[in-house]
């Protein structure tokens, strides 16, 4: 697919995104509401890991981590502090930015499946300590009853309202996305992702930008928690486990690494799924992963990725199959 389709491609699916998000709340179901504001909020986790991985090459499975710092400092902060929830969110956000230039640093100094490693592994220990550490976050029970947001006296309590403000925060983050991606700076990430050396000859701050794409990754991960936390009012290890880590990686890309709405149909199809699988009772499980085999055997980027990235059909079946007769009576 030529740059000039896919960019058509992407209009046509923008075109289709606005429609639905517009029309849901005079047409949609409640479920259908609510699955879209969980979409809406998943989305921006999986830009934030677009950003990391589609854009700076950086394999991260730290997202989850700032999901919940997120979501515990908001939590923390409005039923413990007292603290206004908009100043909750703020604050858990710069938390979360102080603790990824905190940990980036040694973190990305790791390439390839070290620092895949590294951030699983702290993936795993953040889902542990929130688990363990009782007296702080209620371990397994969680902490519920957080208050909403408000603004004006318009409480976000309201389906509707929240479902307004996630896809708001939802276009900001893919905005942001594409400004940084069409800037110096997402350049700059590309040339990351083609290769160190090359970046280091044409004179790339590596480290810098290595970890500035992993601050501002942390910080679009922290808002979503906090938004989660604040729609659900309930914040628990549940919410971070291993699951949601595989979940938001299957998200980016089912929808495509690099693309700009990509993490958005990725985040719909996740979400969506059982709802659409349902009838098939014990199979939608196997029915869901046979087609995600699919998609990553003849579609490697993704919905919204390069067809030509995609290895033909021809070229996965066997050599004897291949083989062209040599004159039609053959």
């Amino acid at each position: 697919m030529s740059d000039a389709a896919l960019r058509m491609l992407e209009r046509v699916v923008l075109g289709i995104i606005v429609i639905c998000v517009v029309a849901a709340p005079f047409f949609g179901s409640r479920l259908t509401i609510y699955n879209l504001t969980i979409t809406a909020i998943y989305a921006i986790t999986v830009i934030s890991l677009n950003l990391l991985l589609g854009l700076a090459g950086q394999v991260s499975f730290a997202q989850t981590t700032f999901m919940a710092i997120g979501g515990y400092g908001s939590a923390l902060l409005t039923t413990r502090a007292g603290l206004n929830p908009w100043l909750a969110l703020l604050l858990a956000a710069m938390l979360a930015l102080v603790v990824a230039f905190v940990i980036g640093r040694p973190l990305l100094r790791l390439r390839g499946h070290y620092l895949a490693m590294a951030t699983f592994a702290l993936a795993l220990g953040t889902n542990s300590f929130v688990t363990a550490a009782t007296p702080l976050t209620n371990g397994s029970i969680g902490i519920s009853g957080v208050p909403p947001l408000t603004i004006a006296g318009l409480s976000f309590a309201d389906p509707i309202a929240f479902y307004a403000l996630s896809w708001t925060a939802c276009a900001v983050a893919a905005g942001l996305f594409a400004l940084l991606a069409n800037s110096h700076i997402g350049r700059a990430w590309r040339a990351l992702a083609t290769g160190q050396e090359i970046a280091a000859t044409l004179g790339i701050d590596i480290a810098g930008y290595k970890l500035m794409a992993f601050a501002i990754a942390a910080v679009m991960a922290s808002v979503a928690g906090s938004l989660y936390v604040e729609y659900s009012s309930f914040v628990g290890p549940d919410l971070y486990d291993i699951g949601i880590v595989v979940n938001v990686f299957l998200m980016l890309f089912i929808g495509g690494r690099g693309s700009y709405l990509g993490p958005i149909v990725g985040a719909a199809v996740l979400t969506f799924a059982p709802q659409f699988l349902s009838g098939l009772e014990q199979y939608q499980n196997l029915v869901f992963f046979v087609f995600l085999l699919v998609l990553i055997l003849v579609w490697p980027s993704g919905l919204l990725g390069r067809v030509h990235d995609a290895e033909p059909f021809a070229a996965m079946l066997p050599r004897w199959l291949r083989r062209q007769p040599k004159d039609a009576a053959t």
